[in-house]
């Protein structure tokens, strides 16, 4: 019985299954329809009878529908994201399926080649087509077959940029016939060689079949696959210098045709393609591409150089060009730091660095010089009004200004915050100044403004002067260790923009005064503070004490008062003393000892016992006994007039008596 209830439950499984994408596929496939697609199938790969029945009768029918009848865009829009869900999840299974995987492929090539949201959609499941059939001992054949997909690509990507800088005399390539495996024809190539086919449409054309191979290359590279994936990473980044080097720079120098003009159009979009294929090899290989990590520096800085241009070149207010490429590059150089840290070996180019970095930072606005005619009469009035209204017109391309991007601006600021957080100690001391004056001054330009009309640009736009705050912050956590940190003007700024009128400004700005307030109050004791003073000893006891403040001060004192009591003692019954008296001095039990000693000399004063000479006398510790009477004596320097010639002949019998004592020893 309970055979038969799994057995219903997968068939209302499966069939649920085949009427959801026959609508997908009819009607488009949505986001969420996707994602349920895909739960669907990752749930259900552990149960044998459903996933039994998505390969025998599931699989067939979608691969046959996909090429027997015409399609639009949309449905072939649902059929590329269905069969990448499908290779994903049984690719071992579609090897049968290859002839139709293959039409699939050519007509939407043919059909929808300068789509670019169904193009990337092929490439997402070319690149899982090398785990089609058997995977052999540990997935050898997945392993190979990847490999040689991938160098293909390569090749044919290659081939399309010799083919587009074919006509320049300065880049060396050797013209070679096609021998790639992927077929090219369904690009309708030929078409190019006419008379009617413009320079510009040939070059629109080669452009388009080059970033098809770059973003396969790409989604081989960021795609999951079921083995370790083997290439040479040195052929991809000699590939992205190759294209790297031709810059607009370079046509201007050569003779201006109509080939270098379409070319030149077409530029920006081959560097940032390539850029892209960089940013896909440091996700896939990580720390393992460290060695080469001076080349692909190399290659974003050299990025970063070219679309740099100075204010002159170009229209203020106008859109800056090369935008899209500047950003990319500054994401890159993010990942790049990411990953590698200190051995990113960006150190080595920090000049080229910093100049690009503080020329987005900071932008010095053109002045606009407002010329009015002199006028007489009313007039004068009228040409009053005309100026207020050129003014306000000069505000509004300020707050709309395009020039100074903002988006540029903030991607600078992020990668100049991880730079310091990673590699500030390697920078010039001078390099480090100009990075801390620059935000500074900023920082004090924007305090002194009381519209956002006068913010410095871009600095208007709220995400701006965020990571302008954040700057400053990393400058202060990541100090040079021969520049001086400006902590108490940070504190000044910080406390500022707590008066900002943009919450989450001022929120980063409480949060950086509570992290200065560690740097500035440290909760322990550090090697940059000293430590707490020690308690001072008050002083009307200080001048009491004597000099010598050791560990033995308090047997000093004690032994001094107790001889005070005994010097009296002693002295009026020195001539009974018994040498046979062990005296003992300690802190605590010395007065008792002396007290009893004394009234047994008294009980015994008139015994007067016979000591031979070659009896052994008791040992007698008198060290305490002198130390006492020295420091006694020090002490009574001062009272000499006190006392009496019988008391001093009476201290020297005692002092002789003693000193016999100790020659018995």
């Amino acid at each position: 019985m309970s055979l038969q209830v799994v057995t219903l439950k997968s068939e209302e499984a499966v069939n649920w299954f085949q009427k959801r994408l026959k609508n997908a596929v009819s009607y488009g496939l949505s986001t969420e329809d996707h994602k349920m697609f895909d739960v669907f199938i990752s749930s259900t790969l552990t149960d044998v009878d459903i996933k039994k029945h998505i390969i025998n009768s599931v699989l067939p029918t979608f691969f046959e529908n996909i090429v027997s009848r015409k399609v639009n865009k949309s449905t072939i829009d649902a059929q590329a994201s269905i069969i990448r869900l499908f290779m994903k999840y049984y690719g071992g299974t579609c090897s049968q399926f290859k002839n139709s995987l293959d039409k699939f492929t050519t007509k939407a090539l043919c059909e929808c080649f300068k789509d670019d949201n169904i193009m990337f959609k092929v490439t997402k499941y070319l690149a899982l087509y090398p785990q089609c059939g058997g995977r052999g001992q540990q997935g050898i054949n997945h392993v190979e077959a990847w490999t040689d997909q991938f160098n293909d690509y390569l090749y044919c990507a290659s081939y399309f940029l010799n083919q587009l800088y074919s006509n320049l005399n300065f880049f060396s390539s050797v013209d070679s016939k096609y021998e790639g495996k992927f077929d090219i024809s369904v690009f309708n190539l030929s078409e190019l060689g006419q008379i009617t086919c413009t320079p510009n449409e040939r070059y629109e054309k080669l452009t388009s079949v080059f970033l098809f191979f770059n973003t396969a290359i790409q989604s081989m590279l960021l795609s999951m696959f079921s083995t370790v994936k083997r290439f040479d990473s040195n052929k991809v980044i000699q590939f992205a210098l190759s294209t790297l080097s031709v810059t607009s720079e370079k046509l201007n120098a050569t003779m201006i045709t109509e080939d270098v003009i379409a070319l030149d159009s077409v530029l920006w979009k081959l560097h940032s393609s390539v850029i892209k294929t960089i940013s896909a090899l440091i996700k896939c290989c990580g720390r393992i591409l460290i060695p080469q990590g001076i080349s692909i520096c190399r290659i974003l800085l050299q990025s970063l150089n070219m679309t740099q241009l100075s204010s002159s070149n170009y229209i203020y207010g106008t859109t800056r060009p090369n935008l899209q490429q500047r950003i990319l590059t500054y994401q890159v150089i993010n990942s790049w730091l990411a990953v590698a840290g200190s051995q990113s070996s960006l150190e080595m180019f920090s000049e080229s660095f910093t100049s690009g970095i503080l020329f987005d930072i900071k932008y010095d606005k053109p002045t606009l010089n407002l010329i009015v005619d002199k006028q007489t009469g009313n007039k004068k009035r009228k040409s009053g009004a005309l100026n207020e209204k050129i003014i306000n017109q000069r505000d509004t391309i300020v707050m709309h200004d395009y020039h100074a991007n903002k988006n540029i601006c903030n991607a600078a600021h992020l990668t100049l915050q991880l730079f310091l957080n990673t590699l500030s100690s390697d920078l010039k001391p001078m390099q480090f100044k100009i990075f801390q004056s620059t935000i500074i001054n900023l920082l004090l330009e924007i305090i002194k403004c009381q519209k956002p009309n006068d913010y410095p640009l871009p600095y208007y736009d709220d995400s701006c002067r965020q990571n302008l705050y954040k700057s400053l912050l990393s400058l202060i956590i990541s100090p040079h260790p021969q520049c001086i940190t400006q902590t108490c003007v940070a504190l000044r700024l910080f406390n500022f923009g707590t008066t900002d009128h943009n919450e989450k400004i001022k929120e980063v700005c409480r949060s950086s005064l509570s992290k200065l307030e560690h740097i500035i109050r440290p909760r322990n004791d550090t090697l940059f503070f000293p430590l707490e003073n020690e308690i001072e000893i008050p002083q009307s006891e200080q001048n009491a004490l004597p000099e010598n403040k050791t560990h033995f001060l308090n047997e000093i004192v004690v032994d001094s008062m107790v001889s005070n009591k005994a010097k009296h003692l002693q002295v009026s019954d020195t001539d009974n003393i018994n040498p046979t008296i062990t005296i003992s001095l300690t802190n605590n039990n010395l007065s008792e000892k002396i007290n009893e000693d004394l009234k047994s000399t008294e009980k015994k004063k008139c015994i007067q016992p016979v000591i031979p000479e070659t009896s052994k006398q008791a040992p007698i510790y008198v060290n305490n006994v002198i130390e006492a009477m020295d420091i006694e004596n020090n002490i009574g320097k001062h009272e000499v007039s006190s006392h009496n010639e019988n008391d001093e002949i009476e201290d020297n019998n005692v002092n002789e008596m003693l000193k016999d004592f100790i020659d018995s020893d």
